[in-house]
């Protein structure tokens, strides 16, 4: 019997009778109910028109700031809220490295780039250091099963961690990215995807670049907010 990825407690999954007789119709959960409750999923038809943030009907001041400075802004769509169970599992997924968490959100992930339309689905890269200690991208194990494209490339060898940056210095970095091939992307709309939006600075980066050799629409998509 299988158990809970988080708590490793045996799950117990009741069947439909439609599940009964067509068997190749069931997904096994990979949580139970008590770990996917902590989880704080986003509303998809309010808050920000940029970001997603709660409690905004149009643009946030954040992301007013950003259309000011680039001329347009991102339409950023994030699955759940960064709360105690995201930092948790982030911790134990990205930074401890333990890959087979990446089938925690899987599913999330492939229904959520399933509703959005676009030619080149791209996730961020992360460094070389990152890729050799770490030994994996968190946003492709993420996006496993899908069809992406690597298309942007990581031009710092290290970097330091977002994560042990505050807002201003986030909002400071140069831009981090090139692009491994620009062939065919004059007009084309591409999906980003990343783990974490904070600021948004890291997916204005990208963004930036693919409307500089002539994408013509750019979205994103983040596992948390």
């Amino acid at each position: 019997m299988a158990s809970c990825l988080l708590c490793h407690q045996q799950l117990v999954q009741k069947l439909t009778v439609r599940e009964i007789i067509f068997p190749g119709l069931i997904k096994q959960p990979v949580l139970c109910n008590s770990c996917l409750q902590r989880f704080v999923e986003y509303p998809q038809k309010t808050g920000c028109r940029g970001c997603g943030r709660e409690g905004e009907k149009s643009l946030c001041p954040d992301c007013l700031k950003w259309k000011q400075h680039y001329g347009w802004h991102l339409r950023h769509r994030p699955l759940f809220h960064y709360n105690q169970a995201m930092r948790e599992y982030m911790q134990e997924y990205k930074f401890q490295g333990q890959y087979h968490l990446r089938k925690v959100f899987q599913e999330d992930l492939r229904r959520a780039v399933s509703n959005l339309e676009y030619d080149l689905l791209v996730p961020i890269p992360v460094t070389d250091h990152t890729m050799k200690t770490r030994g994996f991208n968190q946003v492709t194990g993420l996006l496993e099963g899908l069809h992406y494209t690597e298309l942007l490339v990581h031009k710092n060898k290290q970097k330091e961690a977002q994560s042990k940056k505050d807002r201003h210095s986030r909002l400071q970095t140069k831009q981090p990215f090139t692009i491994k091939q620009s062939s065919d992307l004059y007009g084309k709309t591409v999906l980003l995807v990343d783990d974490i939006y904070t600021t948004g600075r890291t997916l204005y980066h990208a963004a930036a670049l693919l409307h500089e050799v002539g994408c013509n629409r750019v979205q994103s998509l983040s596992l948390a907010r």
